[in-house]
């Protein structure tokens, strides 16, 4: 590939991301009652499961922080990120320093996986 397709790549790409994208997830995600965020939503953005997996809530807050760092410093991005981040730490941690990999709306633990290769490099 050359410059000019390279650019016309990164122009459509940072398009979608933020004109079809983030326009679909935020700010009707986040869960302003718990924090962190809704994201089990069918294609036109129901909401199907109010149950938040665990890799997901740290997925969507990256996300919400890389963009405010590297794109734009929006301050709802920021806020948003924060809202992630402050539900996982309160929620998503088990006594023993483990997390969960399933919770309710509301943090209450769901599901606790335990992978067998973890034990092996325990």
């Amino acid at each position: 590939m050359n410059k000019e397709q390279l650019s016309q790549l990164r122009t459509f790409y940072k398009n979608q991301l933020l004109n079809d994208t983030m326009p679909f997830w935020f700010p009707r995600s986040l869960d302003t009652e718990f924090g962190g965020y809704l994201l089990m939503r069918d294609q036109d953005g129901t909401l199907i499961d109010d149950d938040k997996a665990v890799w997901i809530q740290g997925r969507a807050a990256w996300l919400l922080a890389t963009l405010y760092n590297t794109v734009e410093q929006r301050k709802e991005w920021l806020e948003a990120a924060k809202s992630g981040i402050d539900f996982i730490n309160r929620h998503c941690f088990d006594t023993d320093g483990q997390m969960f990999f399933h919770v309710t709306r509301d943090g209450k633990p769901l599901r606790k996986r335990r992978y067998f290769f973890l034990r092996l490099l325990q």
